[in-house]
């Protein structure tokens, strides 16, 4: 009898616990980021100068997309992405500094910072074209490759293996990467009435800033307006009109409920705006892991 009590108490609290996950969103990826431990990987410019610090996004499975809660929305269906191997993607967007080491060598014209200051700033005021010329920019100066990250690169790295809406669960909590003005209570330096200096939020449990804030980001991936010919994979869509790309993230412009991992918008190649910027991908040789 003793043995039937025991095992009947145990399913029960199994039940609860499983009633508990569920009720929290707590997700199983969530748990293994605990002990992620963040790697850098910072090369060197040929003036020996350094290139963007980057951190190293490790290998997993993770969930791309979301729910379409509005008629115009373009982030269904939800799919999972398998990531095979290792990548760096830069810690933080690309800032007026990094990309004016590049734009002073004459190959593009150097954009406006609006009046908002360089520096620390993210670059904006960008295209598709200028972030691919800076990458190859960079490839040529380092001897590694960089490029932009795909999509699924780029939400798999934001969302930091987790299936919640943001990195650090289902609901939105104002000041933790996002600052939206109208609800007020914004850490110092991010309630400005445009773009503030990156870093200076909280960084995901893969140590990037600014997923869900500041500045659109560029992806590689030509823009189709569904999720309905994913590979599962981290390759970036080369299907559908591609003189439209797509841009990741949410920006300073986007009050809530309009900031999450899954956000996607396409653009023309040429468009240049005050709230679309970009952080670049390095590609990682398996060697480079061995120590």
């Amino acid at each position: 009898m003793l043995s039937k009590l025991k095992i009947k108490y145990l399913a029960i609290i199994i039940i609860l616990i499983g009633f508990s996950v569920g009720f929290f969103n707590i997700s199983r990826p969530s748990f293994k980021l605990t002990n992620h431990e963040v790697t850098y990987i910072q090369d060197k410019l040929k003036n020996g100068e350094l290139s963007p610090n980057m951190v190293i996004i490790p290998p997993g499975t993770g969930t791309i997309g979301g729910e379409n809660f509005r008629s115009f929305q373009d982030e269904a269906p939800i799919f999972e992405a398998t990531v095979k191997d290792s990548y760096a993607l830069s810690e933080t967007e690309i800032t007026f500094a990094q990309y004016d080491q590049f734009c002073k060598t004459g190959i593009r014209s150097c954009p406006s910072d609006e009046g908002w200051g360089r520096g620390k700033q993210p670059v904006i005021n960008i295209s598709w074209f200028d972030a691919v010329a800076y990458t190859k920019w960079l490839s040529k100066e380092t001897g590694y490759t960089y490029r932009l990250p795909s999509e699924v690169e780029w939400e798999y790295a934001a969302r930091a293996g987790t299936s919640s809406k943001f990195w650090w669960g289902n609901e939105y909590k104002q000041g933790i990467d996002h600052c939206d003005r109208d609800l007020g209570g914004c850490p110092k330096g991010s309630d400005l009435g445009h773009p503030w200096q990156v870093g200076i939020l909280k960084p995901n449990p893969f140590g990037l800033y600014d997923v869900t804030s500041n500045v659109y980001e560029w992806v590689e991936d030509c823009y189709v307006d569904n999720h309905n010919n994913v590979t599962g994979t981290t390759a970036a869509n080369k299907t559908g009109d591609c003189n439209d790309r797509t841009v990741k993230g949410a920006s300073w412009t986007m009050p809530q409920p309009h900031v999450h991992h899954s956000l996607r918008m396409g653009f023309t190649i040429n468009a240049r705006a005050d709230s679309i910027g970009f952080r670049v991908l390095r590609e990682i040789n398996k060697d480079e892991l061995k120590d």
